[in-house]
């Protein structure tokens, strides 16, 4: 994990060296071919003096290919053998410990304030018994979990998802009031006030302001990403990560003169994170639209779906 303090600012990147590392990452198949990623035609938004700018934002682009999304699910969710194996217990002992946690788990996904079908949870809910191996019958959507962990008690309960960026949709699923079956209502958050009762979140990626703020609000719950991007991550940051020393102090202006050119009003990202990454099947609302615009001629570096 980075930590915060003066910013570790990257060495300045050629241009022939940005270059040669997409098409390399194309060859051996992380990055998707030009018809999903068009690393030249997005570099051609830009003017010869937003040229440096440009290729660093690229430089620091993160692209995760379906293979990787998977190896990444399956490591975080690995990583909650931590939170359930006993240091002092024989590996025979924690082994058999961590099956009967697997046994138990109950699986349902994230969803918004307004929950529907291309919410990403759906997919990674689906992706626990591909990936991970939970039978189907333990997988739950969130209003159906509430109700049997109603009628049946405590269980371990997991919940999965591909982004967290301000943790709003985490806490908007914990806080919700589900009506359960006779009338009456209740929420994660209320169960997790029993005894007994076990909590994790495993994202593939997690902001930090995401993670302080479901710490903050969701106490009970034991978040598990996969990749954790500290606040330095963010191209808008202060002490971002992306930009070298001479190129950091007009950054800002760059993104914005750009993203107006290209006609984007809203060009910080969702809650203003600025982010440079995409998934395979799209960008979240968090990274910055400027690589992934479509409109007045602009020709984004990847496609929403």
């Amino acid at each position: 994990m980075m930590k915060s303090g003066n910013p570790i600012s990257p060495p300045p990147v050629p241009e022939e060296f940005v270059l040669r590392k997409t098409d390399y990452f194309v060859d051996v198949q992380l990055w998707p071919p030009e018809t999903k990623l068009n690393v030249n035609g997005w570099l051609s938004n830009f003017n010869s003096n937003e040229r440096a700018h440009a290729l660093q934002l690229l430089n620091s682009f993160i692209y995760l290919s379906p293979l990787l999304t998977d190896e990444l699910f399956k490591a975080a969710f690995q990583q909650l053998s931590r939170s359930v194996i006993q240091e002092s217990e024989s590996f025979l002992s924690n082994n058999a410990r961590w099956s009967r946690f697997r046994h138990a788990i109950v699986v349902t996904h994230v969803t918004g304030e307004s929950p529907n079908t291309t919410d990403s949870g759906y997919s990674f809910a689906r992706k626990a018994r591909q990936v991970l191996n939970i039978a189907e019958n333990k997988i739950f959507a969130p209003a159906d979990l509430v109700q049997h962990l109603f009628d049946s008690g405590p269980q371990p309960v997991l919940f999965v998802d591909d982004f967290v960026g301000s943790g709003n949709q985490f806490v908007e699923t914990w806080e919700r009031e589900e009506e359960l079956r006779d009338g009456t209502f209740m929420s994660f958050k209320r169960l997790a006030s029993a005894p007994g009762y076990s909590f994790f979140y495993c994202p593939i990626v997690c902001t930090e302001r995401g993670r302080t703020r479901i710490k903050d609000k969701c106490e009970n719950v034991i978040v598990s990403p996969a990749h954790f991007l500290p606040e330095q991550y963010s191209a808008l940051a202060i002490d971002s990560t992306i930009w070298t020393d001479e190129l950091r102090p007009t950054s800002r202006d760059f993104l914005e003169n750009a993203s107006k050119r290209a006609g984007i009003n809203a060009w910080k990202g969702f809650h203003d994170l600025g982010l440079a990454f995409s998934f395979d099947y799209g960008p979240p609302d968090a990274t910055l639209p400027i690589f992934y615009h479509d409109n007045n001629g602009w020709i984004p570096l990847v496609k929403r779906s």
